[in-house]
């Protein structure tokens, strides 16, 4: 008697537990691209977590010509595609679209919504990254023994006014590092930087590919401060 109980009680556990995991797990879903054409195609495949509010999930793909490629991913799951250079969302496969299969020279209907949605988890997604790169960065400079310093930065005019603003840490260049943001004299932004930063004023966005700018070297941090303060022209 007692072994039967046992053996229910573990069976409830275990039903238990798997329906716990089933809540907690994003639901997902299996589709297909095809290419048709002879050309072969470059596409991404992103998956984004509302709860995260970032993509959680993707990989980029290199179909051939004539070939069709199965994905299976969380849901919503967006689909871009390389054209001229740029990565343009051709289309988002949520779960009603379970099995089918998707060309990727058709033009798909993405709402106004899809394309918030996308746009915001980019957004989210570098933000993302950003901070783990200013983790590994304390990380990186404590191994090379380099202090940070604060590095307080602010416009020059009493009104806010857009501002952008790169820099390169001493042990690599990344074109990526920075920010863009609206300052004035009351107004400005604190950065923690290792000794051997150079932060340059950019004339426009820095990160954009597609972006022509110019940009200055407005101060190189040494070791003989622990506190700058630098206004922009």
């Amino acid at each position: 008697m007692k072994t039967q109980i046992t053996k229910i009680i573990i069976a409830c556990l275990t039903f238990i537990t798997f329906m716990v995991q089933a809540q907690t797990e994003p639901a997902r879903v299996s589709f297909s691209i095809k290419n048709p054409s002879l050309k072969s195609k470059l596409v991404d495949f992103k998956s984004y977590s509302a709860e995260k509010e970032r993509f959680t999930a993707g990989y980029g793909y290199g179909l051939n010509g004539l070939a069709t490629h199965a994905v299976n991913l969380p849901v919503p799951v967006y689909v871009f595609q390389e054209k001229n250079g740029k990565k343009e969302l051709i289309f988002v496969v949520t779960e009603k679209d379970n099995g089918k299969t998707f060309n990727v020279n058709e033009e798909y209907e993405v709402s106004r919504e899809q394309y918030l949605e996308s746009a915001r988890a980019e957004m989210n997604q570098r933000n993302y990254e950003k901070a783990k790169e200013n983790k590994s960065m304390e990380h990186i400079a404590k191994e090379k023994g380099l202090k940070l310093v604060n590095v307080n930065i602010k416009g020059s005019s009493w009104l806010p006014s857009m501002a952008h603003v790169r820099y390169e840490l001493p042990w690599g260049k990344d074109n990526q590092l920075g920010f863009s943001g609206s300052l004035s004299k009351f107004n400005g932004k604190d950065l923690m930087l290792p000794i051997g930063t150079k932060i340059y004023q950019c004339s426009d966005k820095y990160w954009d590919r597609d972006t022509k700018f110019t940009e200055k070297l407005i101060l190189t941090i040494d070791d003989d401060k622990s506190d700058l303060k630098v206004v922009l022209n």
